[in-house]
């Protein structure tokens, strides 16, 4: 086969998970290895001339404005199933239709699955769990029904990308077979940090960032606890946009002069130079890329398991922490505010780390791994 046909149902901003499925085909399109990206729609400024979008131009201003929000996924299903009933294998993207994936098994084709997140199942038992524990009323967001549509997808699965130990862990609970597993990773991309080698700001009193929204599945309501408890001389600084869910219960740490919150940006990179330490609480994710751009700027993350991601080794450039524990993430704060040494050495690891985490090593780590898995692909045109 000489292309890989990806399909990905969100419009292609190459920001948020767009931004995954747009590093990968840049990288593999740069080193030979062709892949046709079909999406609904796309940025302007993203001329790739292997993204397809199925609606532009007059009839993308209808669609979004006039159809339901299901219709620019359903269009970009059925021009993808158009084009590529016949390719194998085809790489599918998390929040398509049941019916695409049916469609290609039907067919025939070897399905490869990207899982953004651990299984739904896993998902909605740690934030069930985490909820009780903070005594926090949560909307049962994730169904039977979802679930059981998962596993469907997932068994027609020949190949899943797992981003994390942690998602592979969730894809093993819930009985898919682990030689469908691929374990990889997310990246970085040094372009969109310009500045990422010059000094960052110097604090009189360090700064711990978290980035991301402010939730229970991000672990916030542990972080906010933990920095009440350290009671530090520095500054705990909140970025991003604040859940429903939790809304009274930050508001109410808010007040906190230690404590300051500011909205999603666009220019993240100019927020990680203002901090000395990254903490990233999370009780749920994929791979979790803020906490790959901050070690790639020279930042210490103190993080779950889940918040590491693949890239954070504990002890070594960073210090992955227990679920739901207050105490150990009061002491590590503490200990962190005292201990400039540790938080220089552990900056610097950090940075040494994220190296090997850039988008074009992914995408190449990605390659072998399908590459072996399906011999077939790529091998017309390298």
């Amino acid at each position: 086969m000489s292309y890989l046909p990806v399909l990905f149902g969100y419009h292609a901003s190459n920001l948020g998970n767009s931004h995954v499925p747009i590093s990968l085909c840049r990288y593999w399109n740069e080193s030979g290895r062709m892949a046709k990206l079909t999406v609904p729609s796309v940025d302007d400024a993203l001329v790739y001339p292997w993204i397809k979008p199925a609606i532009q131009g007059l009839k993308k201003n209808l669609v979004y404005k006039l159809g339901n929000r299901e219709r620019p996924r359903v269009l970009t299903e059925q021009l993808f199933y158009k084009t590529e009933a016949r390719s194998s294998p085809v790489y599918l993207w998390a929040g398509l239709s049941l019916d695409i994936f049916t469609r290609f098994h039907d067919m025939g084709a070897k399905i490869i699955i990207e899982r953004i997140n651990c299984h739904r199942a896993t998902s909605r038992r740690i934030i069930s769990e985490a909820g009780r524990f903070w005594e926090i009323s949560l909307p049962n967001s994730i169904t039977d029904e979802q679930i059981a549509e998962e596993n469907r997808k997932l068994s027609f699965a020949d190949a899943v990308f797992c981003p994390s130990p942690m998602v592979k862990s969730s894809m093993l609970e819930n009985g898919v077979p682990e030689g469908r597993l691929l374990s990889t990773s997310y990246g970085w991309a040094p372009e969109r940090f310009p500045l990422i080698s010059e000094p960052r700001v110097k604090n009189r009193k360090p700064v711990f960032l978290f980035a991301g929204t402010l939730c229970v599945r991000k672990g916030v309501p542990l972080l906010l606890e933990a920095w009440t408890k350290a009671g530090v001389e520095g500054e705990l600084l909140l970025c991003g946009g604040i859940d429903p869910d939790i809304q009274d219960v930050v508001a109410r740490y808010l007040t906190a002069s230690t404590i300051r919150h500011i909205a999603y940006t666009r220019h993240i990179g100019e927020v990680y130079r203002m901090a000395d330490v990254f903490v990233f609480p999370s009780l749920e994710e994929g791979g979790p890329m803020v906490t790959y751009e901050a070690m790639a700027h020279g930042i210490p993350p103190l993080v779950t398991a889940m918040g590491g991601g693949a890239i954070v080794q504990n002890g070594i450039n960073g210090l992955v922490l227990p679920d739901l524990d207050v105490d150990a993430w009061a002491q590590a704060i503490t200990e962190l505010v005292d201990n400039t040494q540790k938080r220089t050495d552990l900056g610097e690891m950090a940075r040494v780390r994220a190296e090997e985490f850039t988008w074009r090593n992914v995408a190449e780590q990605r390659a072998s791994l399908l590459e072996n898995r399906f011999p077939e692909l790529w091998n017309k045109n390298r």
